[in-house]
């Protein structure tokens, strides 16, 4: 059968069109918006959280740590040779400035410094609602800019924040029994005590070690323990703690378990504190009066009130007078 060669012609022209690159260089105005997510919908549950990036992070401009948080304000086009400053409303919802939450810095404006593309809002979060379903609303809109070259985006110009209420405490330090920085910690108060007469239920996270028998030797092991169990107080909080809720791989060395903990952490909201199990058998279920622990490990927890929460062990010293540095998120 005899081909016609314009066939031919032809589908080399289509060979050498799909090959040829396409240049995907945004050629559009430049505009200010805020950081969309893939769904177009600019929204973000938010809250105290123990995840995420620290403060002083490879992203200045994502510092969540603690009760701190952000919204990430980007340039879509060239970079500028010249700061732009980004003029943004507050937007009422249910959340009250002050009470709920707080802006750092200049309320009002946040600038994109020269030959960079992007900024962000920076706020503490307060919400410390009772009630873990009470989130709190707020949103941002962008007014204007400084630049008269650099527009708005009408599509993501608005962002709605929802905060759930959550408390966080990083970096804190309690002692074995013996120890010099006191014994029980209370997730309602953010402090330490040296027992719980006084605190009561309040003082709902204990730490101690305890001997055990290890390869035929006596052992110092460090526990996180009911407060109850630990003073004999029947009147402290009879906390009940997981086990080990996030166990890594052992493609994992341990130079990276530190921020594999973190980034398992980067996920927690509200709706997972409200699910760690409170019975059952699973090694998620916060069941046990005491539990081992190690240096990055995570454990959930439920208190004598019901409060849920995490727990993350950042570091330990050893014997009887040593000490654990943990951050903790719980329920208000």
């Amino acid at each position: 059968m005899k081909i016609n060669k314009s066939i031919y012609i032809i589908l080399a022209a289509m060979t050498i069109l799909s090959c040829k690159k396409r240049d995907l260089t945004y050629t559009g105005p430049a505009v200010v918006e805020f950081n969309n997510p893939v769904t177009g919908v600019n929204t973000k549950l938010a809250g105290a959280s123990i995840g995420g990036i620290s403060v002083v992070g490879d992203n200045a401009n994502i510092p969540i740590r603690g009760d701190r948080d952000s919204i990430v304000v980007q340039l879509v086009g060239p970079q500028r040779n010249q700061p732009v400053d980004i003029t943004y409303t507050v937007v009422p919802g249910t959340a009250v400035e002050g009470t709920d939450y707080e802006i750092l810095g200049t309320r009002g404006t946040v600038t994109i410094p020269a030959n960079a593309s992007a900024a962000a809002i920076r706020l503490r979060l307060f919400n410390t609602a009772t009630v873990a379903t009470n989130v709190k609303t707020v949103s941002f809109r962008i007014s204007n800019t400084n630049v008269n070259e650099v527009g708005v985006s009408e599509n993501y110009r608005t962002y709605a924040l929802s905060i759930y209420p959550m408390k966080a405490y990083v970096d804190r330090v309690i002692s074995a029994q013996g120890g010099t920085q006191g014994s029980y910690f209370s997730t309602s108060t953010g402090l330490t005590y040296t027992s719980t007469t006084g605190a009561g239920v309040a003082a709902d996270i204990a730490y101690t070690v305890v001997s055990r028998t290890v390869n035929g030797a006596a052992t110092l092991v460090p526990v996180f323990i009911s407060p109850e169990v630990l003073s004999g107080n029947v009147a402290a909080s009879a906390t009940k703690y997981s086990a080990r809720v996030f166990v890594p791989a052992a493609t994992v060395p341990a130079y990276l378990q530190k921020s594999w903990a973190t980034s398992q952490l980067g996920a927690v909201t509200a709706a997972t504190v409200s699910a760690i199990p409170v019975t059952g058998a699973t090694a998620t279920a916060a069941v046990n009066n005491s539990v081992d622990i190690v240096e990055n490990g995570i454990y959930g927890f439920v208190n004598e009130s019901g409060k849920k929460g995490y727990i993350r062990v950042k570091s330990l010293t050893a014997g009887i007078s040593g000490a654990v540095t943990f951050d903790v998120m719980a329920q208000p």
